[in-house]
C-alpha cells in the first residue's frame, strides 16, 4: 500500500511539473473524413469526429490525446479511438511575417505557369498561395491510437458481368476483431485569430492489428454449379483530413 501510495505521489508531481513548465495547452474539436487507401470496388470513406487536448513546452516538444469516432472505417461502422501523440510545434510567426509570406506565396502561384494560363486559374492560385502560406505554425506529431471497432462485417456489394452464363463479383469487408491498434503520423496546419486556432491535419495511419479484410470474390453459374474465386487482402493503410477549432490557454 505504500509503495503504490509512493508511485501516485511520483505521478502526481510529475504531472505538475510538466505543467508548470508547459508554455500553451489547447482543446478543440475536429471534422473531418477517414478512408481506406487504395482504389477498391465498394469501400469507401465516412466522416470522422473528434475532441483532443494538447500540451506544448517552451522548446515546442509536446504532447496530444483525445477521443475520436469515425462513422464508419471500410464501410464498418462505429469505430472508436484513444489517440496519443508526441508532436513537435514550431515557433509561431508574428502577424507582419505570416502577412509576407502570404504576399510571397501569391506571387510565387502569379508565376507559375508562363503566359498561357486562363485569368481564373490565375486568380484561384494566387488565393489559394496567399491562404495556404498564412499558417502561423506547424504541428507534426506521431503516436498510437487504441481504439474499438463496433460494427458488424459489411454487406456484399454485387456487380454483375457480361459473358457466357451468369456470373458476378461480390466486395465487402470482413471485421477480424473488435479491438484495433494505428500507428500514426501527420502534420497540421494552425491559423491563429487571437487564442483560437483553425486547424488542419492531415494524417496516415497503419493499422497492425489487421481489423479489416478486404473480399473480392468472383461467381459464376454453370447450370446447377456456381464456382467460387476469391482473394482476401487486409487493409492496412488509411488517411485521415481533419479542420478543427481549438482553444489556446
Amino acid at each position: 500500500m505504500k509503495k503504490l501510495h509512493s508511485i501516485l505521489l511520483t505521478l502526481t508531481a510529475t504531472l505538475l511539473c510538466c505543467s508548470a513548465l508547459a508554455q500553451t495547452r489547447d482543446v478543440g474539436f475536429q471534422v473531418g473524413v477517414h478512408t481506406p487507401m487504395g482504389q477498391r470496388a465498394g469501400v469507401g470513406g465516412d466522416i470522422t469526429f473528434g475532441v483532443g487536448y494538447g500540451q506544448f513546452f517552451r522548446s515546442g516538444l509536446g504532447f496530444r490525446t483525445g477521443l475520436q469516432y469515425s462513422a464508419s472505417v471500410a464501410d464498418i461502422n462505429d469505430a472508436f479511438g484513444v489517440p496519443v501523440a508526441f508532436a513537435y510545434r514550431t515557433r509561431s510567426r508574428s502577424a507582419g511575417e505570416r502577412l509576407q509570406a502570404g504576399a510571397a506565396g501569391a506571387g510565387s502561384s502569379l508565376s507559375d505557369g508562363g503566359p498561357y494560363r486562363r485569368s481564373g486559374d490565375v486568380a484561384r492560385g494566387a488565393v489559394g498561395g496567399f491562404l495556404l502560406s498564412l499558417f502561423s505554425d506547424v504541428e507534426f506529431f506521431a503516436g498510437v491510437t487504441p481504439g474499438y471497432v463496433a460494427g458488424a462485417s459489411g454487406s456484399p456489394y454485387r456487380v454483375s458481368r457480361g459473358g457466357t452464363g451468369y456470373s458476378w463479383d461480390d466486395f465487402w469487408v470482413e471485421k477480424k476483431r473488435a479491438f484495433s491498434l494505428t500507428l500514426d503520423a501527420g502534420a497540421c496546419l494552425n491559423y491563429s485569430i487571437w487564442r483560437f486556432d483553425l486547424k488542419l491535419t492531415p494524417a496516415f495511419h497503419f493499422c497492425p492489428t489487421g481489423n479489416y479484410v478486404y473480399h473480392a470474390d468472383r461467381l459464376a453459374a454453370d447450370g446447377d454449379t456456381i464456382k467460387v474465386q476469391g482473394t482476401t487482402t487486409p487493409l492496412r493503410w488509411f488517411f485521415t483530413f481533419t479542420a478543427g477549432l481549438a482553444y489556446r490557454f
